[in-house]
């Protein structure tokens, strides 16, 4: 994972830390962009952007925002938000990562 500081935007503009989901959900966009064969013929993607637009349900295309550098050549661009399966979309940029529901207390 990149040093880059992910940024929450509010919805009146300002600026908040992103919560333990949010950080979660960066982690596993990730992932799943590493995994994916399109991604992986990039050169060198080096991530320089992360914002959660907090407008956005978390659920919703476009609530986390993700930017990479690509030496030479033009940035790519990544939506990601929690669904009901893992999958990268990769021509529209839509990275969907399925939502797990916390275990509760006393649960296996």
């Amino acid at each position: 994972m990149s040093d880059i500081q992910m940024t929450v935007i509010k919805p009146d503009g300002s600026n908040a830390a992103p919560s333990e989901k949010d950080q979660q959900l960066l982690v596993q966009v990730q992932a799943l962009l590493n995994a994916d064969p399109h991604f992986q013929a990039l050169q060198n993607p080096t991530l320089s952007r992360a914002e959660v637009n907090a407008v956005q349900q978390e659920s919703e295309p476009g609530y986390l925002y993700l930017r990479y550098s690509i030496s030479g050549k033009v940035p790519q661009e990544f939506w990601g938000h929690w669904g009901s399966r893992d999958h990268v979309a990769f021509k529209s940029g839509q990275v969907t990562v399925k939502s797990v529901s916390p275990l509760v207390s006393g649960q296996i």
